[in-house]
């Protein structure tokens, strides 16, 4: 069995969907080739290189932006997708306020 390789992102205080590929490029170490979109997320998740196999995602329930929130629910989806798949293992830790 592969070790447990923890990271933790933090998209409590993005303010954009940009913002949260950059917090999980830079924690990932994705390639700087991978594009910036929830298909690519799931290529990167499923089979290409980068760091982590067990994630803590930490965000608010609610942005003040109701579109960004829904676009951070899209992006956490597809990481719980992929532990269904045993991918990996990943758990959202909601934050108490809401990120301006």
């Amino acid at each position: 069995m592969e070790e447990k390789e923890t990271i933790t992102l933090d998209f409590a205080k993005c303010l954009s969907l940009r913002e949260v590929f950059d917090e999980m490029a830079r924690q990932m170490e994705w390639r700087s080739d991978y594009p910036y979109d929830i298909y690519s997320l799931w290529d990167i998740l499923w089979d290409l290189p980068h760091k982590g196999n067990d994630f803590i995602i930490i965000r608010p329930a609610e942005y003040a932006n109701p579109k960004f929130t829904e676009q951070v629910n899209k992006v956490c989806r597809v990481f719980e997708r992929a532990q269904e798949h045993e991918r990996l293992t990943c758990r959202i830790e909601y934050t108490d306020s809401k990120s301006e």
